[in-house]
């Protein structure tokens, strides 16, 4: 038998933190003056009272795919799935922070994800004549992701007259779980029996990575005001972590009592399953971010805009380190992987830019609304749904605060619009046609002591 390749990948950054800035499409670098600082620019801690604040999004993600693959059990011959397929998922993304003041300059604290996405598709079933007692046992979710980016970050913001600058350091938790299923092909020569053909020549695999690392998150940027106009620029980067954790293969073999009997009894046909594990590594690439704002008020109306730089294109080429010697089970890694693999991701560095504003049509209560235009880093050669970004997208948002004394509270919505995504066939993706739609509403509580 041989394994062919595993791919995975996508573009996983969220939109932002906190419902001030998410409720103006991310256009804050120049104007943050709260907790979130911390993330969106160090130098907006200066202007920050001391304050708590805590902030959740529930995000609501729904997709469908139509997959032109060609293979048994998906798309192809032999097989029983109805497209296009559906994936509903629903996340909750949380934040908080704190600031406090001391000697003239101004510490805060911040937790909150920067990255993080997670699927589960319904692609793959046993194909017609896979199994002569018609029983589907292969797992319903057969394509599967989770990667979730988690800073722990302390920052300091110091205002000179009209300027400010602030630095921001902290450590960074990664967890991931990329799932998908690929195929075992029998070799008739090799595994002694005849040459069968579909569908028992190609043998299902659920292939499962899962693993986690550290690393550390430095923060950096700067404000200056001249009168009503604001500017501000700033740099997030996190750290690319080594993930530490298991690689593991199930193959699902073939039922079929006349095959068993006339090849002499061989095990591949009585319908089991055979199972590996082993410990593997990789470096998980992640973006330097470059943010740019601009920001001017007039009297209840304060206009802001924002162009921002995502280096996504470090995310080239993956290196997978699998460890031979940790492998358990039934030698299906260790003897048909090598022990080092890389996998050609190409993405591509973009752009992002947005404009908000802010109406304080009562004073203790400002509306906003807010557009972006973010591009996709991900071409079709190496898209697959595990991580499905759909193309360059358009955000959309608004939102209100409420302020009573030292109590607040924000509310935001954003909706993105996406455009169908057509795949052409290539060696790293899974071609087909894709329709994403994803929204989410969010709520934020502060309070100033």
């Amino acid at each position: 038998m041989t394994i062919p390749y595993i791919s995975f990948a996508g573009a996983f950054a969220l939109s932002g933190v906190g419902g001030k800035a998410l409720s103006l499409a991310g256009s804050y670098v120049s104007i943050v003056d709260d907790w979130t600082a911390v993330y969106w620019n160090p130098a907006g801690l200066a202007d920050a009272k001391k304050s708590f604040g805590i902030h959740s999004s529930i995000v609501g993600a729904f997709g469908n795919a139509t997959t032109r693959t060609g293979i048994i059990g998906m798309d192809g011959p032999y097989s029983l799935k109805n497209y296009p397929i559906n994936s509903e998922q629903s996340f909750l993304i949380p934040a908080f922070g704190f600031i406090l003041p001391y000697k003239g300059q101004n510490f805060g604290f911040a937790l909150y994800v920067p990255f993080g996405l997670g699927t589960k598709w319904d692609l793959y079933s046993l194909p017609i004549g896979y199994r002569d007692d018609g029983l589907d046992n292969y797992p319903k979710i057969d394509h599967e992701s989770s990667i979730e980016v988690i800073n722990a970050v302390l920052g300091y913001g110091k205002k000179f007259r009209n300027f400010s600058f602030g630095l921001a350091f902290g450590v960074s938790r990664t967890s991931i779980l990329l799932r998908e299923v690929d195929f075992a092909l029998l070799d008739a020569n090799k595994d002694n029996i005849p040459d069968l053909g579909y569908p028992y020549s190609y043998m299902p695999v659920d292939v499962k990575l899962t693993g986690s690392g550290w690393g550390f998150v430095l923060n950096g940027g700067i404000k200056y005001e001249i009168g009503s106009l604001k500017t501000g620029l700033a740099i997030r980067y996190n750290s690319n972590p080594k993930i530490n954790g298991e690689i593991s293969a199930d193959v699902y073999f073939p039922k079929n009592s006349y095959y068993y009997n006339s090849s002499g009894g061989n095990p591949i046909f009585l319908g089991g399953t055979g199972s590996s594990k082993a410990k593997g590594s990789a470096v998980f690439k992640l973006p330097l971010i470059l943010d740019f704002g601009l920001a001017y008020k007039v009297e209840k109306i304060t206009l802001s805009s924002f162009i921002q730089y995502q280096g996504w294109g470090s995310f080239d080429v993956i290196k997978l380190d699998i460890d031979s010697a940790s492998q358990t089970g039934d030698e299906i890694l260790g003897k048909f992987l090598p022990s080092t693999e890389e996998f050609k991701e190409n993405w591509k560095s973009t752009f992002k830019f947005g404009l908000g504003l802010e109406y304080r049509i009562i004073k203790n209560t400002p509306l906003r609304i807010g557009f972006a235009f973010d591009q996709s880093p991900i071409p079709d050669s190496t898209f697959t749904p595990l991580i499905p970004d759909p193309g360059n997208k358009i955000q959309l948002t608004s939102g209100f605060s409420r302020e009573y004394n030292n109590f607040s509270y924000d509310i935001n919505f954003e909706y993105f619009i996406m455009p169908k995504r057509d795949v052409s066939k290539s060696q790293y993706n899974l071609p087909g046609e894709y329709k994403f739609s994803i929204f989410a509403v969010g709520l934020g509580l502060n309070y100033k002591f």
